[in-house]
């Protein structure tokens, strides 16, 4: 079995975050991520400040026949008329990308991204090089899944749209590794797919699970392509075997309220190990829980969660060879003292972890 090369560098554990955050300044808020985070800082997503920066909105730009309107914030694709010179255009594009290209038209602008127009401002001032940085698109599946064609249908079911919206999440992604790549050694990159937690429901009617491996494998490749480390973010319940089927080199769980439902996929996570995958455990709570959180009780949280995966056969040494740390999603929800508490705890969990403390626990 071939392993992962590319997660062979990764530190024993990096704590890095999710992206959302409540703040309506964006200054501020990678003020927040860049004293919380020295490691691997990340980009902000400010949904709260424009709701430009909504993770359906955020990602469009560029790609043919997106409507947007912001006073009533719908969005849909117009598959209607002729629409084949838009499409000539947009695969020209692509191509040029494919082919080791420039992605700047597919860039996201200041209007679309204050918050990763703000970190690129600060990462330019500070002028120094960071070992990763994190950063993160919409997934091709909730994207496709969610956002609609002018009647109501979800895009992923026209077979045209559907190949624009994977290709366009993965075009995203190539602009934000080449962007990020000039202020890291390594760009993570993490797929949000939230809409992977209803997997199995009406909402999937009539799309296999090899359907949603294709679509998140060819965004991988495309990230893989411009040498960033892909991973798979979703915060509820799913079919993470599916997912450890994919290409993709971390998985990002809630740890907080899901951790039991990895139990069931066992044999698919040792796989998923062996190969050289890794666990994002999403362990600092991202609700009003997190007001009477210490960096004690997320440790212990974690080595409970590692004695239950252990109990089902999953080897110790291989789930802490490598581990990433986030809140279990996005902080969006929260009240501006409540994401600061919560990145507290995550630098307070980089402080912890960077003497490799966890992992020598783990082996005694």
């Amino acid at each position: 079995m071939t392993r992962y090369e590319d997660t062979q560098n990764l530190p024993n554990i990096l704590v890095t975050g999710v992206g959302s955050l409540p703040h309506t300044d964006p200054d501020a808020a990678v003020e927040l991520i860049m004293d919380a985070l020295p490691r691997a800082p990340h980009c902000p997503q400010l949904s709260v400040a424009d709701p430009r920066e909504q993770m359906w909105i955020q990602f469009s730009e560029g790609l043919p026949r997106f409507r947007v309107d912001l006073e009533n914030l719908t969005y849909h694709f117009d598959t209607s008329g002729d629409y084949l010179q838009e499409l000539e255009q947009f695969y020209a594009g692509y191509l040029q990308v494919s082919d080791g290209g420039s992605a700047r038209d597919f860039a996201v602008s200041h209007d679309f991204g204050r918050g990763i127009h703000a970190f690129l401002d600060r990462l330019n001032a500070r002028g120094k090089r960071y070992p990763f940085v994190k950063v993160q698109v919409t997934g091709p599946l909730s994207f496709g899944l969610t956002v609609t064609d002018q009647g109501g249908k979800p895009i992923f079911y026209d077979d045209t749209f559907r190949d624009v919206a994977v290709k366009g999440m993965g075009l995203k992604a190539a602009w934000l590794i080449q962007t990020f790549s000039h202020f890291a050694d390594r760009v993570i990159i993490f797929l949000d797919e939230p809409s992977l937690s209803a997997y199995g429901s009406s909402a999937f009617l009539g799309l296999s699970k090899e359907a949603v491996i294709e679509s998140l494998d060819e965004v991988i490749a495309m990230i893989l392509a411009q040498g960033g480390i892909p991973g798979i973010h979703c915060c509820g319940n799913t079919d993470w075997g599916m997912l450890m089927e994919s290409t993709a080199r971390i998985i990002n769980f809630d740890a907080v309220d899901y951790l039991e439902s990895l139990t069931i996929y066992a044999a698919e996570l040792r796989d998923f190990l062996e190969r050289g995958g890794v666990l994002a455990w999403g362990a600092v709570p991202n609700t009003e829980q997190v007001e009477r959180e210490s960096v004690g009780d997320i440790v212990r949280r974690m080595d409970q969660g590692l004695n239950t995966l252990e109990s089902c056969g999953i080897d110790r040494e291989a789930l802490t060879e490598h581990m990433i740390v986030t809140p279990a999603c996005g902080c969006a929800g929260l009240s501006v003292p409540q994401a600061q508490k919560a990145y507290e705890l995550l630098g307070g969990l980089d402080r912890y972890f960077g003497e490799d403390r966890f992992r020598k626990q783990a082996k005694e």
